[in-house]
């Protein structure tokens, strides 16, 4: 029987306005035990019935990670930024506001910021790239640290309740408005 081991690799770099490109952090992240509970009710059938409620659409930027405190077990960010914080003047980040699932348990409702299905390629038979677009007018005077990646809906509840499959605290920074950030994440099954 085949074991699936999924790894993940994540790349965050700045875009300025002239094209100058400048890698921030690189580094391996933390696949968590959410990416086992989709993938449980995915293959049981006792979860949602709908592939797209299995797939990663939205992620969650935060400011409270700590590079010694996380783990598979890690089921929420630290400190997730708020609404207001992502969308500063001008941003063209879609927001949803959903309660995720965290320990197991439907959490209050947050932020999550919705990933185009253009943003997701696929890099291989067994990769696939989630290219996470902060646009020069989000997050502006924010300062940030750890993100995290959100299989939809994989209980199949209505709203979608999100549960977290990927982590990573981060090499602090102050995100301004004369940088884009674009954050690479490789998941590899």
């Amino acid at each position: 029987m085949d074991k699936i081991q999924p790894t993940g690799n994540l790349e965050i770099w700045k875009i300025y306005e002239d094209g100058t490109e400048e890698l921030h952090f690189e580094e391996h992240n933390v696949i968590t035990s959410g990416m086992g509970v989709g993938f449980a009710h995915l293959f049981s059938g006792s979860g949602a019935g709908k592939i797209n409620d299995f797939q990663i659409l939205n992620f969650q930027i935060g400011s409270g990670g700590a590079v010694t405190n996380y783990g598979v077990s890690t089921y929420e960010l630290t400190t997730p930024v708020t609404e207001a914080a992502y969308l500063t003047t001008g941003s063209e980040l879609l927001i949803e506001t959903l309660s995720t699932i965290k320990g197991g348990i439907i959490a209050t409702a947050s932020p999550l910021v919705r990933i185009p299905f253009s943003n997701i390629q696929k890099i291989s038979n067994t990769s696939v790239r989630f290219n996470l677009v902060v646009d020069q007018n989000s997050l502006v005077e924010s300062t940030i640290n750890e993100v995290g990646l959100f299989m939809r809906n994989p209980r199949g509840n209505s709203p979608p309740n999100p549960i977290l499959v990927a982590y990573r605290p981060f090499t602090s920074l102050v995100k301004t408005s004369t940088f884009s950030l674009i954050l690479k994440w490789t998941i590899s099954f």
